[in-house]
């Protein structure tokens, strides 16, 4: 019932819309340090890690062959990054509260991870990530439902509106942090309506939690999971337009059986006033109703 009263479809970017591969496309040093000096900070800074950034960081490094010490002391700054050794390594909001000063990258679509040193900024990794190939269609399907569909992600910007542009998306949010994409979900729902989130990270753990509906991906991590009302055991985006038609369907049959059971329980009653019911009919009245939406309910095992 709570699915069938949803009005939109918020969604996390990585490992829901996107695959969640991630791959090294471009590594931008400052000039006095070599792209392969700077990949080796951001895999020592991000070697603990088993974010899908992170992992891409430490396989483009050993795809270059490159020696990677151990950090000795790490931090972590919950959705920002991480400092270890003394060199930063996250996103733009990490290096400026640390007054930082950033340069003018230009146009770039991908997520920045950012590294800097003693309050110097070293340079910049993009990492891009892998749509879904059926991303595209589900969110179509959603919006044929007659839902609204959003994104929140905490990546950067570029990189979240060329994800929307390709699959259709009415709203995009980028740049989040996990509880401002709790702030964010009642914005929406403020707007449209019961909203559902779909996500699989454990950021996304509180706006799961949050949401009229709170769905996961079956692929996901164990605090989603946990957090969720609704589960795909797979890690398809149709599951999600799927799970709507689900309990709009489940919701119209119980509506029909309990419209049939009533009529016709009514109908054998106002006979028996009239003389007209005998001990056949009450027992239909009863038993045979029972069957009856028994019967009309199994058609949701059929449904394509």
């Amino acid at each position: 019932e709570a699915i069938r009263q949803v009005k939109a479809v918020v969604m996390d970017k990585t490992g829901t819309i996107t695959r969640g591969v991630f791959s090294v496309q471009q590594v931008i040093p400052v000039e006095g340090i070599t792209e392969d000096e700077l990949l080796t900070l951001a895999a020592k800074c991000e070697g603990g890690s088993s974010h899908p950034i992170a992992q891409s960081i430490c396989s483009a490094a050993r795809e270059r062959g490159l020696e990677v010490p151990r950090a000795e002391s790490v931090r972590e700054y919950s959705g920002k990054g991480v400092e270890a050794d003394g060199v930063l390594c996250g996103n733009r909001k990490l290096l400026e509260e640390q007054g930082i000063t950033i340069p003018e990258l230009g146009q770039s679509f991908g997520t920045e991870v950012l590294l800097a040193r003693e309050g110097r900024y070293l340079g910049c990794i993009l990492i891009s990530d892998v749509l879904k190939p059926e991303s595209k269609k589900a969110i179509a399907t959603l919006k044929a439902l007659g839902l609204k569909t959003a994104m929140l992600t905490g990546d950067a910007a570029d990189s979240a509106q060329a994800v929307a542009a390709e699959t259709g998306l009415d709203e995009v949010h980028a740049r989040l942090l996990p509880q401002e994409k709790l702030s964010r979900l009642q914005a929406i729902r403020e707007k449209y309506g019961p909203v559902m989130f779909v996500g699989d990270g454990i950021n996304d753990a509180p706006v799961l939690a949050g949401a009229d509906v709170g769905a996961a991906m079956g692929s996901g991590a164990d605090a989603a999971i946990e957090a969720a009302d609704v589960v795909f055991m797979t890690s398809s985006m149709e599951a999600v337009p799927q799970a709507i038609a689900i309990g709009r369907l489940a919701t119209r049959v119980s509506r029909q059986n309990v419209v049939i059971a009533i009529a016709i329980k009514l109908a054998v009653i106002l006979l028996g006033f009239a003389g007209l019911a005998n001990m056949w009919a009450a027992v239909f009245a009863d038993t045979g109703v029972a069957m009856i939406c028994i019967l009309n309910s199994i058609r949701i095992l059929y449904k394509k």
